[in-house]
C-alpha cells in the first residue's frame, strides 16, 4: 500500500471514484497524487462517466431528430427507446462491477472506454 494524500485507504478512495463516477474521478484525480491505484480508478471513472453521459446525450439527440420524421418517426422512437434502455442497463451493470472491483482493491478496466484512458494516461491505467 502506498502513501495517500487523502488519508483514506486505497480501496475506499477507489470505491468513491467508482460510485460517483465522473465527479468522484475528477476530484480524486486532482487531490490524490501519490496513490497510483486511486489515480487508476479516478481515470477509469472519468472516462466511464463521460462515456455513459455522452452515450445518453447522443441517443437523446438522434432520437429527438429522427423520431419527428413523418411516417417512420414512431419506429425510430421505439428503436431509440430500446437503445436507451440497453445503454442504461449495461451502464448500471458495469457501474456495479466497477464499484465492487474498486472496493475489493482490484485493478479493473471498463470495456471500450478504458482504451481511451490508456491512450491519454498511459502510466495510470
Amino acid at each position: 500500500m502506498t502513501a495517500s494524500d487523502t488519508g483514506l485507504p486505497s480501496n475506499v478512495a477507489a470505491g468513491i471514484c467508482a460510485i460517483f463516477h465522473l465527479l468522484g474521478g475528477i476530484v480524486f484525480y486532482f487531490i490524490e497524487t501519490k496513490d497510483l491505484f486511486v489515480r487508476h480508478w479516478a481515470i477509469q471513472s472519468i472516462f466511464f462517466g463521460g462515456g455513459w453521459i455522452g452515450a445518453f446525450l447522443a441517443i437523446s439527440i438522434f432520437s429527438g431528430i429522427l423520431s419527428h420524421l413523418p411516417g417512420i418517426g414512431l419506429i425510430f422512437a421505439l428503436l431509440f427507446g430500446l437503445v436507451y434502455f440497453v445503454v442504461w442497463l449495461g451502464g448500471i451493470i458495469l457501474w456495479v462491477i466497477g464499484i465492487v472491483q474498486a472496493l475489493l482493491g482490484q485493478r479493473w478496466e471498463y470495456p471500450v472506454v478504458s482504451r481511451l484512458g490508456k491512450r491519454y494516461f498511459p502510466n495510470l491505467c
